[in-house]
């Protein structure tokens, strides 16, 4: 045996990889810890969710301490800070779903809907359409901005001049009705399947908000106090006015096929189904003419609801800012809506490219900016029906001077005076 070869052998140990030689080893698949590493990124992350899921509301509840024991006390501007957190930050989803089928639950009422089959707004599917833009872009105007600022006020009054081409033909109760179900019907649904419920707090903030408004629109004076006293009004109103009569059902109808528009033809059965579901109220379903849900419909919609608010609650870190669909004003005066926050179509969206492709993928390219929709933005004293569009402008102008007399903020302390001798 080589003396040399014997040494060597037991002298040095034997030659590494090249990896080792380099002191960069590599992972052993097996290394535990990689089990160590990702649970703990995990429980990491949801303990941050938890940290930071309800941190701005502590935040608006320390400071409106003061309201919390009588939050009746609460002025519209106080109101519209509170309501805002989860209208625009907590709860979007389904507040505006609330809203939006508040809106259908309104067609429910007898009263009212002879109007709607009579100006063919909202059972003509060439206006329904426009006609659901033009409601969605008021409420934004009216709950997302400043209605005391000149595009509020401008804003309000074109709704009291539309609605008051037909004071004649609208029983004023019809929109106290309505006034209750947008203030009780998006807390419903949040309190029903969000990931947390509306508080007391915010409950009465959006009523004192819905009252300025009436105060404004001049029918104040027919709106209960507190939201026990107005779910009793609704209960009863309804009891007395919410029947089937065939102006529901074209109303109704014209608005699911609005939603059905851009489905495809096979699965229109299946989604006026899931739609029929969502209104799950049957005295409201039968004064509107459709029938009982199918089991599997109102077991899917349930089920999609409550895991959406189990996974938003503990799996999603909150929203870091607010959303804020409130169109920008433009250089030129006009206001040009976001393509992301179009409903069913594209009116007063600017015809960029941009715009273009995101309505593309949205509507799966059914609908493009410009042409018939209007892609030169909008004014608020110009919305409504596209021949009411040039009309009132005078009128609207004037109103929106008329309502700086309004704010519960003069200098002098007065609350403003009754809108009535320029509301309807």
């Amino acid at each position: 045996m080589d003396p040399l070869s014997t040494t060597t052998n037991s002298t040095f140990p034997p030659p590494s990889s090249s990896a080792d030689i380099n002191g960069l080893s590599r992972a052993d698949p097996g290394d535990p810890g990689w089990r160590i590493v990702v649970p703990t990124a995990l429980l990491c992350y949801l303990t941050l969710v938890q940290v930071l899921r309800f941190r701005a509301l502590r935040a608006l509840e320390r400071k409106y301490a003061a309201y919390v024991a009588d939050p009746y006390a609460l002025n519209y501007r106080q109101a519209a800070e509170v309501m805002r957190l989860h209208q625009l930050r907590d709860t979007p989803f389904l507040f505006y779903f609330g809203t939006q089928w508040a809106l259908v639950k309104s067609y429910g009422m007898a009263t009212g809907t002879p109007l709607l089959v009579k100006t063919r707004q909202l059972c003509d599917p060439s206006r329904v359409g426009r006609r659901a833009e033009d409601t969605a872009i008021l409420l934004i105007e009216l709950l997302c901005g400043d209605l005391d600022s000149e595009r509020g006020r401008r804003a309000m009054a074109r709704l009291n001049w539309m609605h008051e081409r037909y004071t004649s033909h609208i029983v004023r109760e019809d929109y106290v009705h309505t006034l209750a179900l947008f203030v009780l019907e998006p807390a419903r649904w949040i309190d029903r399947y969000d990931w947390r419920p509306v508080t007391r707090m915010e409950k009465v903030a959006y009523l004192v908000y819905w009252r300025e408004l009436a105060r404004r629109m001049g029918f104040l004076e027919l709106v209960p106090e507190t939201l026990e006293a107005l779910e009793t009004w609704k209960l009863e109103y309804e009891a007395k006015h919410m029947y089937f009569v065939p102006s529901n059902k074209m109303v109704a109808e014209a608005t699911v096929n609005l939603f059905l528009r851009g489905m495809p033809t096979f699965l229109h059965g299946v989604m006026r189904s899931l739609f029929v579901s969502f209104i799950d109220e049957k005295p409201v379903r039968e004064s509107l003419g459709f029938p009982e849900p199918p089991m599997w419909a109102t077991m899917l919609t349930k089920g999609f609801f409550r895991v959406r608010g189990f996974v938003v609650r503990y799996f999603f870190l909150p929203r870091a800012v607010p959303m804020d669909p409130l169109a920008p004003q433009a250089k030129d005066g006009r206001i040009y809506r976001s393509a992301q926050f179009v409903g069913f179509e594209p009116w007063y969206v600017a015809d960029t490219l941009y715009n273009r492709v995101m309505l593309w993928l949205s509507s799966g390219g059914k609908v493009a900016p410009g042409g018939k929709y209007q892609g030169r933005g909008y004014v608020p004293e110009e919305l409504g029906p596209a021949e009411f569009e040039k009309m009132g402008r005078e009128e609207v102008l004037k109103q929106a001077e008329a309502m700086k007399e309004l704010s519960i903020e003069e200098k002098d302390g007065a609350t403003g005076g009754c809108p009535m001798g320029f509301g309807f």
